[in-house]
């Protein structure tokens, strides 16, 4: 057989096995499971879906966290901020209708505790308000203010993909 005939047919394979959406956990799945709340809403947050990211939330309308995360107080802040957290912890009470999630960002030296519900015993969803999601606007502020600070009062204009120093070298939650 011809390998050149071949090629064709190899590469639109490949091409279909790296279509985008095809390797992801279906949402019914996710939704299921307090722990991978956390990865779904940090990647429609990054893919600038907060609608879909909202669905796993008990935020309603689903516009607030859109709102939230697009606010007037420092917006690019709060999606930096949003983005680089980490899931630190999960606790399932014992009756199985709530959760305690620890997330936390060392860039920023955040960790803040969120509380996940499962009314139907089935739905997961994460329990944060507008306010919350400013609240990060916020804090990425006093970073901002002590960065400025510790440069004698200077600010400095940074290309969009800067990684600034960690506030501290272990997360303020104390599991890192």
């Amino acid at each position: 057989m011809n390998l050149i005939k071949l090629l064709p047919a190899v590469a639109l394979a490949a091409g279909c096995a790296s279509l985008p959406g095809q390797d992801e956990e279906p949402v019914k799945d996710i939704i299921k499971d307090p722990a991978k709340i956390h990865g779904f809403f940090i990647r429609k947050i990054r893919e600038r879906e907060e609608l879909i990211a909202a669905k796993v939330t008990t935020l309603r309308p689903e516009e607030q966290l859109f709102f939230g995360v697009r606010n007037t107080i420092a917006p690019d802040l709060t999606r930096r901020i949003l983005l680089g957290l980490e899931q630190h912890k999960v606790e399932v009470a014992p009756e199985g209708r709530t959760a305690r999630v620890q997330w936390c960002n060392p860039e920023f030296g955040i960790s803040r505790e969120f509380q996940m519900v499962n009314p139907s015993g089935k739905i997961w969803q994460l329990d944060i308000t507008r306010e919350q999601i400013e609240d990060f606007a916020r804090a990425g502020l006093a970073w901002f203010r002590r960065q400025r600070e510790a440069a004698d009062g200077r600010i400095y204009a940074y290309p969009p993909d800067w990684v600034a120093t960690k506030v501290s070298a272990s997360c303020p939650c104390g599991n890192r």
